[in-house]
């Protein structure tokens, strides 16, 4: 299933930002890779999670969409769950919910 983001879409989005040392980067990743595919991705109400790296490699951010709030805030109250982020905890971060307020497409 491709990602889709559109503004009427009826999906909760979740915009995590991380900043991490640049050498540090890939092991970020890996982890939330990890994490995405072992646990995330089998919840009832997620939807995808698109990972995003800054060309300098000092900003992570994690673009996720679930079907609803309740469904995140199930999956964030699971304290088993949450215990196997791994070295996610240890960046800073700020994670909130968004909506799109717009969107622009190249036309043909």
């Amino acid at each position: 299933m491709a990602v889709t983001m559109l503004p009427d879409a009826d999906t909760f989005i979740v915009l995590v930002s991380f900043t991490v040392p640049a050498e540090r980067r890939d092991e970020l990743v890996q982890t939330i890779r990890t994490f995405v595919e072992e646990e995330v991705r089998h919840r009832p109400g997620f939807v995808s999670s698109t990972v995003h790296t800054s060309q300098d490699g000092t900003r992570v951010i994690n673009y996720a969409q679930w079907e609803s709030r309740e469904a995140f805030e199930a999956f964030q109250s699971d304290a088993d769950a949450m215990s196997r982020r791994g070295v996610i905890t240890e960046f800073q971060r700020d994670g909130r919910p968004y909506t799109i307020a717009f969107q622009a497409t190249a036309t043909a």
